[in-house]
């Protein structure tokens, strides 16, 4: 049978949580084992039956564009594919994007703890049963890329990814290098998630989107960050975040979407770099 929701979480898609202990109306009681964060309120029900979340900011959309803009607006910024990949298998690049990203995810974390708190948004502590749950997200994405590849292969294409062809043409590194791309991408896992799935895609249905068009929404602006890695990263990067969206909404697992993301991408840059 099909797992429903996740305990101890208001949702994605739900009323905002209990402030200061006190559950809201509509709700149960704090969730066994996670004090402070309420059960959900319509678990079970599909996402475009929910209602619109409430307790947003006056202007969603600006305080998402301001965010968005101070965080993340460098990411589409042009830059050199074969110089980028080809310093992909350098420890000081790993530390750079461990660096920039880590804060970033940090400052986004806070700043939803204090504008509507947490469970508000569906967040919670991870859970060993988030594990399993991640490494069938990431599975997933890794079946999600070979689509493309495969069709642009079967009709000739010829579709490339030249971030990650240079770092295959790049010098292969020593393996004392994974244990910081594997920080380097929970940070970005993590990060990433946070800010395009779990916040942003609040504030777009705070700003009056459907469950599904806020989604989409969240999907192409993080795709859109992917125009280093061309044509073909452009379309992967929209339909692993319409794929994450969808996890997202479905299932409100924050850990299993963020963990899944850093660990498929740990698997792209370990076969860039070692196959």
């Amino acid at each position: 049978m099909e797992e429903k929701g996740e305990a101890g979480r208001n949702g994605p898609e739900g009323d905002i949580a209990a402030r200061d202990g006190a559950p809201p109306p509509g709700t149960s009681s704090p969730a066994p084992g996670f004090p402070g964060f309420a059960a959900p309120h319509g678990a079970g029900i599909p996402a475009r039956l929910l209602p619109r979340p409430t307790g947003a900011p006056e202007h969603p959309l600006l305080e998402a564009g301001l965010l968005f803009a101070a965080f993340w607006l460098v990411a589409y910024l042009p830059a050199d594919p074969a110089l980028a990949g080809a310093s992909f298998g350098e420890a000081a690049t790993q530390l750079a994007i461990l660096v920039q990203i880590l804060p970033k995810a940090l400052f986004t974390l806070y700043f939803i703890a204090r504008a509507e708190g947490l469970a508000a948004f569906g967040l919670r502590t991870f859970a060993l049963v988030d594990a399993p749950r991640a490494l069938a997200v990431a599975l997933g994405t890794l079946g999600i890329v070979m689509v493309p590849g495969l069709l642009s292969a079967a009709f000739g294409a010829g579709l490339t990814n030249p971030l990650l062809d240079a770092a295959q043409a790049a010098e292969r590194p020593s393996l004392l290098l994974l244990p910081l791309v594997v920080l380097a991408s929970l940070a970005v896992g993590y990060g990433e998630e946070l800010f395009f799935r779990v916040y942003l895609i609040r504030r777009l249905r705070q700003a009056g989107l459907a469950p599904a068009w806020a989604a989409l929404a969240s999907a192409l602006v993080f795709g859109s960050a992917h125009g280093i890695q061309g044509a073909l990263g452009l379309a992967l990067g929209s339909l692993l975040g319409a794929y994450f969206a969808w996890r997202w909404l479905r299932r409100g697992n924050f850990h299993e979407i963020a963990l899944g993301h850093a660990l498929y991408d740990v698997s792209v840059i370990v076969l860039s770099l070692y196959a």
